[in-house]
């Protein structure tokens, strides 16, 4: 690969950290909204949890929506950015192109959840909604953890950006001059 400038450096760190925080955050929040509920396949609140503690585990879930949507503001910005510098290596480097088309396709999809942790946030932290059983909480929180269409698109989005991690490890569809084709290898093992 070729000597990049400090500049693409820094927007490469730039972009693993944000995407460590915010998939780091993800799991977090995650846990925290799934701790309300009794473990088992129907989603049965706690109920020895009073709403003080039920709005509690809002607060924190609200709270580190802020780390999570910069964190995954700067991923997003930092992968746009790189994959205008590495254009030209989307041919010889397929892992580099399947990577960002994959980080592109979260990107509606968590920019959505951060419209709604948003909402959520104005209505907690500004119009002090304090009561769990509110609208807002029931059709922007507890709905992310209940109904099928938010864990399906929340799942898609943490599954593509898993595969974006490894393909950065494993590396495949790289084309070097140090891999060589099926074809040169077959050729290679007939003059042998």
């Amino acid at each position: 690969m070729q000597n990049y400038s400090k500049i693409f450096k820094i927007f490469v760190t730039l972009f693993a950290i944000g995407f460590i925080m915010w998939l780091g955050g993800t799991v977090l929040r995650t846990s925290i909204g799934y701790d309300l509920f009794v473990p088992g396949s129907d989603f049965v609140l706690k109920p020895e949890y009073s709403n003080e503690i039920r709005m509690y585990n809002v607060y924190i879930y609200v709270i580190t929506a802020l780390y999570t949507g910069v964190s995954y503001g700067i991923a997003a910005i930092s992968a746009v950015v790189l994959a205008f510098k590495t254009k030209k290596e989307f041919k010889r480097r397929g892992w580099i192109f399947m990577a960002f088309i994959l980080f592109i396709v979260t990107i509606p999809i968590q920019g959505y959840s951060i419209y709604m942790d948003i909402l959520l946030a104005k209505e907690v932290y500004i119009n002090g909604v304090r009561d769990f059983f509110a609208d807002i909480i029931q059709q922007n929180y507890i709905a992310r953890f209940t109904l099928a269409k938010y864990t399906t698109i929340n799942s898609i989005s943490m599954l593509a950006a898993l595969t974006c991690v490894l393909y950065f490890i494993w590396r495949p569809l790289d084309r070097t001059n140090d891999n060589k084709t099926l074809s040169q290898n077959i050729e290679d093992k007939k003059s042998e």
